[in-house]
């Protein structure tokens, strides 16, 4: 007889919004580290040490990734607009 026994557990879910706008590629990164890297109260102080250093680095090359992101998409946003016949939108791509 074959018998399964399981289940699956997903840890802490938060949720997070914003009103009126979306996340910003520094909200999106922060968001991002807190899945990647987990860093125990009780870890050693050393080893607390180094692995914040670790996550600020991941940090600054995760805001950056995000803002290119931003203007890849704005570009090819840009593009299309031009493309189908409405520069005038591409205006609202302008931050």
């Amino acid at each position: 007889m074959i018998s399964t026994a399981g289940g699956a557990s997903l840890g802490i879910i938060t949720a997070t919004s914003v009103s009126g706008r979306g996340f910003t590629p520094e909200e999106l990164a922060e968001r991002a580290l807190d899945k990647i890297i987990y860093i125990g109260d009780r870890s050693n102080p050393v080893i607390r040490a180094q692995a914040e250093a670790y996550k600020e680095q991941i940090r600054v090359v995760l805001v950056e990734a995000l803002h290119q992101a931003v203007k890849s998409n704005h570009t090819t946003l840009t593009n299309r607009f031009r493309a189908a016949g409405h520069p005038e939108l591409v205006k609202l791509l302008e931050i």
